[in-house]
């Protein structure tokens, strides 16, 4: 599809042909040393994990899959005495590797070098404010943000090939975002990601806060432009598909900018839990299969079936909206289990009605889901706000 200047848009890559796992999100353990608010995985911790060998046959089965990437997420996957033999395992097996890591198990320069050892390519330690106090009451843990701050010294030190944080963003912080990509362009780090919590209960989220996080949307776009070449600042919302222009004339940068804004669950992405459930992303509480029961293609197919866009098109509030282009139904963990995504709404998009509801003051009922559903496996994070749940 051609376009003004040749550069892609968001509907080039939407109902792709092909649905291949490239990207897995791998959990090898449930258990994490901190309490952090927004955790999706605070209440989950079954210690019946995968075996090293079992985890050599996963490998196996996703690198025949077509799969070439892992990022380690779900718990402090660190905590597991056997996860540098774990991943050298995918190392053998030339997976790109990222590890998500609050820092506290990379306290010497020998534990950053074995990270190098055995094939992880990529860490992005958690930093959620450039404040302490705030990112160590959101990480449940005193001292937790110069236990990060150490750890991302020490691995760029040992030669990780790419260092850098990842911020959740909410209200703590909208208003630090420009400051914490100041803060990583100081200490040398190679990227910074933001990522807006992800609440899967209706009802937990202020509409109210969704002007000013549409400035904030904005903001790091901005963000993007101008560190182009110095900091690798990236977002993971199909929200900010809506905010993209002509300015992103690197077509290199555009493509990355859309593929990591589109909500790639059932055309390359696949999430897979400390005990084999299979699902759409880390966000997604339900499980399409095991794989300790089936094999890992077989799930995958079925989770294809359930979620795929070029299968069935996004229905229900987002077949009236006018940003269903850029977004084909925004973050599917808010959709096809009966939810809707609470972000949207009459303030955040340029029409004053999309959905035809006064959303800003009125719920939009939710869409009743019509594919075959999986098994929930979990209990969603509830947002809590000066003491109360919510």
């Amino acid at each position: 599809m051609q376009h003004n200047m040749l550069l892609a848009r968001p509907d080039d890559y939407q109902l792709t042909d092909n649905a291949i796992p490239i990207l897995v999100q791998l959990g090898l353990t449930y258990r994490c040393n901190l309490k952090c608010s927004h955790c999706y995985a605070l209440y989950r911790r079954s210690r019946d994990e995968f075996t090293l060998a079992e985890i050599e046959d996963l490998a196996d089965q996703l690198y025949g899959a077509g799969s070439a990437s892992l990022v380690y997420s779900h718990g402090e996957n660190m905590i597991r005495r056997d996860f540098h033999d774990a991943a050298a395992i995918f190392r053998d097996r030339d997976f790109y590797q990222t590890l998500m890591l609050n820092g506290f198990y990379v306290r010497t320069p020998a534990d950053a070098a074995r990270l190098v050892d055995c094939g992880i390519n990529r860490t992005m330690v958690s930093i959620d404010s450039i404040d302490p106090e705030v990112h160590d009451a959101v990480r449940g843990k005193p001292g937790a943000f110069n236990v990060a701050v150490r750890a991302l010294r020490l691995l760029k030190d040992a030669g990780i090939p790419t260092v850098g944080f990842s911020t959740t963003i909410d209200t703590h912080n909208y208003a630090q975002v420009e400051q914490i990509a100041e803060f990583a362009r100081g200490i040398g780090v190679d990227a910074v990601s933001f990522m807006q919590n992800r609440y899967n209960l209706t009802g937990v989220f202020d509409r109210s806060l969704w002007p000013t996080y549409q400035a904030v949307c904005q903001t790091l776009y901005e963000l993007i432009l101008a560190n182009q070449g110095t900091l690798d600042v990236y977002t993971h919302d199909p929200f900010m598909l809506t905010v993209l222009d002509e300015r992103l004339t690197d077509r290199t940068a555009r493509e990355t900018f859309i593929g990591s804004n589109l909500c790639n669950v059932a055309s390359g992405m696949v999430s897979i839990d400390p005990i084999g459930n299979v699902s759409g992303c880390n966000f997604i509480e339900e499980s399409i299969g095991n794989v300790r029961e089936e094999p890992f293609q077989q799930i995958w197919d079925r989770l294809v079936d359930r979620y795929s866009d070029r299968i069935e098109s996004p229905s229900g509030p987002c077949g009236s909206c006018s940003a269903l282009g850029p977004c084909m139904g925004g973050c599917k963990a808010f959709h096809y289990n009966g939810k809707y995504d609470e972000r949207c709404g009459a303030q955040r998009f340029v029409d004053h009605a999309p959905h035809e509801v006064g959303t800003a003051t009125k719920a939009i009922p939710a869409n009743e889901p019509v594919r075959a559903p999986g098994v929930f496996v979990g209990l969603p994070r509830v947002r809590v706000t000066g003491g109360e749940t919510v």
